[in-house]
């Protein structure tokens, strides 16, 4: 119970409007992929930004729920992917999350701590970056998620 609570004050400081990247990488000990992900909807919800050390406020949002990809022939929920200012964000809020280990909260003081990577902007991408959701086509690694289904380990090859 103590770090549920321990995790709940972890995801609140993550909600402030600019989170250091250090501290973002320190905090991936003492969450959940869930917790991170309800941070990033509160965020989103207050208007910011949800990958944590982005001081970017969301601007319009789109309306649409889904993205049809008429090169592949899919169909891709857009509901998470709303909650980014650009697909820099996006991508490396997705790439943290999948950081974040899988193991319970109460083993990790038996187990050392992953290494964290953030992704980094190149040539100025990313931050300024607006999101247009028809111009660009969707790559395999922007495919999200669904709610209700496990996320799978980075393969490695």
């Amino acid at each position: 119970m103590e770090l549920k609570k321990r995790a709940l004050k972890v995801v609140e400081s993550l909600l402030e409007d600019s989170v250091a990247e250090d501290f973002l990488v320190d905090c991936a000990k003492f969450i959940t992929r869930a917790n991170y992900r309800d941070a990033v909807e509160e965020r989103s919800i207050a208007k910011m930004c949800g990958y944590p050390i982005c001081p970017n406020k969301l601007g319009k949002m789109p309306t649409q729920q889904y993205k049809i990809c008429t090169k592949t022939n899919r169909v891709y929920d857009m509901t998470e992917r709303k909650c980014h200012c650009s697909n820099f964000c996006y991508t490396a809020s997705k790439a943290f999350e999948v950081q974040i280990s899988k193991t319970p909260l109460w083993l990790r003081p038996h187990e050392s701590p992953p290494e964290i990577k953030l992704m980094k902007k190149e040539n100025g991408e990313g931050a300024s970056e607006k999101m247009m959701l028809s111009q660009r086509s969707l790559k395999e690694k922007d495919i999200e998620i669904s709610p209700n289904a496990q996320p799978e380990e980075p393969h490695s090859s």
